[in-house]
């Protein structure tokens, strides 16, 4: 696409977005209900938002076409440089003036440099962005830009993982129709039903940023590279603690005339394995829930917001966490913390005159967070205000408090914080440390090519390392030293012999090979539904 297409689809998307603030101002105007009125003034706002997103990315692609023509000849005329003495700028050049020695001349410094842009519409000259992944799906983000660019990846990740999993779940209900169990066919049913509808969400919310995204290039915002970084995909282990405090702006699930509103409750879940509940509430609030997690080696969390109006709960909303993100919040919240009370001042507030360096102040390191000790720089779950009732207060461990975006429309107000564990600390004890031990049932050992094969309850969808077929929710082999997995009935056919012991070992009479050709492995980014072909589990996303 050209330069003149793409300017006139962005065109195209402003005018849109300014018809659906139109229709909207005018559905407020003709109802009372405070619900439907709040969902339209969410709707309003967002529309402002993709509005100015949309005018900033209307402006640079015209000042690259006049910078691919060459411009007119009165943008070619540049200033002329300032006198070589000068100790004073004008007021247009945001430069300081430059220092004038004892001695007499004037500093190494060129005054007022750089100089204004001539070109009428010219961009502003930005500060280089700082801000995490956590800062993009937040829900009063202010990078729009990098958080459609993050949200396309992640999200078509997750529709590629959900359809394979709705197909997984369709061959189990086929096999259990088959067999004549109801039961197991009614819940699989259900779980299907589920996928589904997750599914329907993610496509929304794919279809929203799509439409959002214009696809030039920009030096403004740079790389992701977290996905480029291991440290940053590295599973982690420790305490999470999470509180869940409100959800508001979300499109709850329609229900009978005359019945009362839904019920509204929270999942969470930790590496699709199901860790927390909240309670239902038809207030979209909750007062006291917050949650103490064990995280072990995980990656990720999600968090996904049902309605229950019939039978069947509907999911509505759905947020995903990086736990090595709250990892990196938290490092950076207590750097700041710890610079704010030494009494340590920016540059840039000394500048500005405010170089008291009072801990309410913001600090240097995050720009666009908000205070760890009040509600988030957006607004309240009833409109503009400010953090939903018993916010707890600040202490003195930084907690991360924010309203963060729900897809495909809504928000959730979180407060939640991550100690990590470098190593596994138990307490002194001159004991044996054997109080209430219970001891552990033998399991049956299957020796096959040195490995030792032993019956595993999987409660994620695995692969077999020698089919390749799936393992949905079902019992299979994995051996206890290298944690090779396959199905039950593919284990008496594995070839390969167990990494954790040499050839010797396995078969001492085996026939030396004089030659070893190792793996060659290269790194690459992951945007798609893959698994191990060793033990079997789902590859993490990056």
């Amino acid at each position: 696409m050209d330069g003149e297409d793409l300017i006139a689809s962005v065109y195209r998307k402003i005018e849109r977005e300014k018809a659906l603030i139109t229709a909207a101002s005018n559905m407020r105007q003709s109802t009372d209900n405070p619900l439907v009125q709040q969902r339209v003034d969410a709707n309003i706002r967002d529309g402002r938002k993709n509005i100015a997103y949309l005018e900033e990315k209307m402006r640079e692609l015209q000042l690259r076409r006049m910078d691919q023509d060459g411009g007119s000849p009165t943008e070619k005329r540049l200033p002329s440089p300032p006198p070589k003495d000068s100790a004073g700028g004008d007021n247009d050049e945001y430069g300081e003036p430059s220092t004038v020695h004892p001695h007499g001349g004037a500093g190494s410094m060129p005054t007022g440099a750089p100089f204004k842009d001539p070109r009428p519409f010219a961009p502003v000259p930005k500060a280089r962005p700082n801000y995490t992944k956590l800062d993009l799906i937040k829900y009063d983000t202010s990078y729009l830009g990098p958080k459609i660019q993050l949200m396309l990846s992640q999200l078509e990740f997750k529709l590629s993982v959900e359809k394979q999993y709705k197909a997984g779940i369709e061959k189990m209900v086929r096999l259990y129709q088959d067999e004549g169990d109801r039961k197991s066919r009614a819940d699989a049913e259900g779980r299907r039903i589920e996928s589904n509808q997750k599914i329907q969400l993610l496509k929304q919310a794919l279809k929203r940023y799509e439409d959002l995204h214009v696809d030039i290039e920009s030096t403004d915002t740079p790389d992701d590279e977290s996905l480029s970084t291991p440290n940053l995909r590295k599973p982690l282990t420790g305490l999470l603690t999470m509180r869940i405090q409100a959800v508001s702006d979300v499109d709850h699930a329609a229900g009978s005339r005359f019945s009362r509103g839904p019920e509204t409750f929270i999942v969470l879940k930790v590496e699709d394995a199901v860790k927390a509940r909240t309670k239902p509430t038809r207030t979209d609030r909750w007062q006291d829930e917050t949650f103490n997690l064990d995280i072990d080696k995980a990656n990720e969390i999600e968090l996904t917001v049902y309605d229950k109006s019939g039978d069947r709960p509907t999911p509505i909303g759905m947020l995903w966490l990086r736990i090595s993100d709250i990892a990196e919040e938290m490092r950076r919240k207590k750097i700041e913390m710890e610079l704010n009370q030494s009494g340590w001042v920016s540059a840039d507030r000394m500048d500005h005159g405010s170089g008291s360096g009072r801990p309410d102040t913001a600090g240097p390191m995050s720009p666009g967070h908000s205070s760890a000790s009040g509600g988030p720089p957006g607004s309240g779950p009833q409109g503009h205000g400010g953090a939903p009732p018993g916010a707890p207060g600040g202490g003195n461990a930084p907690m991360i408090e924010s309203w963060f975006a729900l897809e495909p429309v809504g928000r959730i107000y979180l407060s939640m914080s991550f100690a990590k564990q470098l190593k596994d600390r138990r307490p002194f004890d001159i004991g044996l440390n054997r109080q209430g031990a219970v001891r552990q049932k033998k399991e049956e050992v299957h020796e096959k090519q040195g490995h030792k094969f032993v019956t595993q309850q999987f409660y994620n969808i695995m692969r077999c390392a020698l089919c390749g077929d799936f393992l949905k929710y079902a019992a299979g082999m994995q051996c206890a030293d290298c944690k090779y997995t396959c199905h039950r009935k593919c284990y008496p056919k594995v070839v390969t012999k167990c990494i954790s012991k040499a050839n010797y070992e396995t078969d001492p009479d085996e026939e030396k090979i004089n030659h070893r050709i190792p793996h060659r492995f290269e790194g690459f980014s992951n945007l798609s539904a893959n698994w191990c072909c060793h033990c079997g589990y789902l590859l993490p996303f990056g």
